[in-house]
């Protein structure tokens, strides 16, 4: 009996422990339990996703939350997604995803493989625009006079809108604009230094753009619907006529 209590002890302060590094349960969906870990773990990663599929400062977006006020009025799609950044509606939407996840795995969708291969390409997407980000992020060096210069030309372009602007915030929003002018120069420099750092080794026995033209079957039913083949066999009837014309002679 001693034994036995002490085994109810010792699995219960094994389960307080598991609970305790993997946060408390908010609620279960399905066969998935949400805890305030797992949900800590996306927040985060969602707020950094945010920021660098955007193209935008972490930092001014985390100011923006706490100080929604200060959107630009103009800059709808910017109010959208600070509004997706509120811990609350983050939850509703992570809370609807996992709802949507668990009727699609209860009804197979996840094993279908077209849908694993859409999943695949979407995290080959995702993953290469983060890392051309990570590599410019690396490389953008901002001096203070460039971004006082860049200060003083938003306080020139806005006026009064711009008047109210501490200098610190002044300064950090000119530095953001800045990213964002290099990041749009720099993007293809830094695809490229990639793509020459990386071997890739043609067969050269492989005809690719035969391939690319002839071979791909979906390609193939998309030409027959959407009409190009007829347009294909008109260029290659006057092909065909062409040089018949222009062997004839004179006299013919």
């Amino acid at each position: 009996m001693k034994r036995l209590v002490i085994t109810g002890l010792a699995v219960a302060m094994i389960l307080s422990f598991s609970a305790c590094k993997d946060g408390e349960e908010i609620e279960r969906i399905g066969n998935h339990t949400i805890t305030t870990k797992e949900f800590e773990n996306y927040y985060d990663a969602f707020i950094e996703k945010t920021a660098r599929m955007a193209n935008a400062e972490k930092k001014t977006l985390v100011n923006f939350v706490c100080n929604p006020d200060q959107v630009p009025a103009d800059r709808p799609e910017l109010m959208a997604l600070v509004a997706q950044l509120d811990p609350k509606n983050s939850y509703e939407r992570y809370r609807d995803m996992r709802i949507v996840e668990q009727m699609a795995i209860e009804d197979g969708f996840t094993e279908r493989p077209m849908v694993k291969q859409i999943m695949e390409q979407v995290r080959l997407e995702v993953l290469s625009q983060l890392y051309v980000m990570d590599k410019l992020e690396n490389r953008i060096k901002i001096t203070e006079q460039q971004k006082e210069a860049r200060c003083q030309e938003i306080r020139e372009r806005f006026g009064a809108r711009a008047a109210s602007m501490t200098l610190d915030k002044c300064l950090e929003y000119a530095e953001a604009t800045l990213k964002q002018d290099i990041m749009r120069q720099e993007y293809q420099k830094i695809q490229d230094d990639i793509k020459e750092q990386v071997t890739v080794k043609k067969n050269e026995n492989f005809d690719r753009d035969a391939f690319l033209k002839n071979d791909i079957t979906t390609y193939n039913e998309m030409r027959k619907t959407g009409g190009c083949d007829a347009i294909d066999l008109t260029e290659s009837k006057d092909s065909k006529d062409s040089p018949a014309d222009t062997n004839q002679s004179p006299a013919q």
